[in-house]
């Protein structure tokens, strides 16, 4: 069995400010966004991708994203789930607000340990905690094993969830964001062993050319 993690296409075109999205921020794609959806979908199909069963986070970008990735695998309603599990982190005092917004307020240690160390930053209100996602993370993943029989699973979350999943998968820390619209790929063995085959592969470095 394979586990094809996706990461939702863009919600920010060009001249928007980009700030900090996350469980409170419900964004629509992007055309942009839209396309990276299609294409990831088209990388899936080249990869073999064989999924029994789809599911993904609850904001729009997410949903949108397994949309659009289904247009071309077809799966019927009851084999695409939505889970609670895949909504983004709520970034606390940081939503909704710049990289230089967060820096001119706090400094740079914090932002700077999150995006280049992937380290848990204390003291502004993110939620559910750090414990909890690592064990929603777990639950979900077991639920997805367990259906194996189905075959390959798709799951479509964002950034934040998955950059932490990096870490318990053993990807270095320095290596743990995925890209927008990209694909990440794991294998399960027969005794549900997990090892990582791809991580953070943008359809571009997938496909032919």
């Amino acid at each position: 069995m394979r586990i094809f993690l996706v990461r939702h296409g863009n919600t920010f075109g060009p001249g928007d400010k980009v700030v900090w999205v996350g469980a409170r921020t419900d964004l629509d794609l992007t055309p942009e966004g839209r396309a990276q959806a299609k294409a990831v979908g088209k990388a899936l199909k080249f990869l073999g991708a064989a999924p029994g069963a789809l599911y993904f986070g609850p904001l729009k970008r997410t949903v949108q994203s397994a949309e659009e990735i289904n247009e071309l695998f077809g799966l019927s309603p009851d084999r695409c789930h939505v889970c609670e599990e895949l909504r983004e982190i709520d970034y606390g005092t940081w939503e909704g607000r710049s990289n230089d917004d967060i820096r001119a307020d706090h400094g740079s240690e914090a932002i700077d340990g999150w995006q280049k160390r992937n380290v848990w930053p204390d003291g502004f209100n993110w939620s559910p905690s750090l414990d909890r996602i690592k064990a929603n993370w777990a639950g979900l993943i077991g639920r997805v094993i367990a259906g194996r029989e189905e075959g390959d699973a798709v799951i479509v979350s964002s950034n934040g969830i998955f950059k932490l999943v990096a870490e318990e998968l053993g990807i270095p820390k320095e290596n743990a964001k995925m890209a927008t619209g990209s694909i990440s790929v794991l294998n399960v063995s027969e005794t549900g062993v997990i090892s990582v085959e791809l991580w953070s592969q943008r359809p571009g470095q997938i496909l032919p050319d």
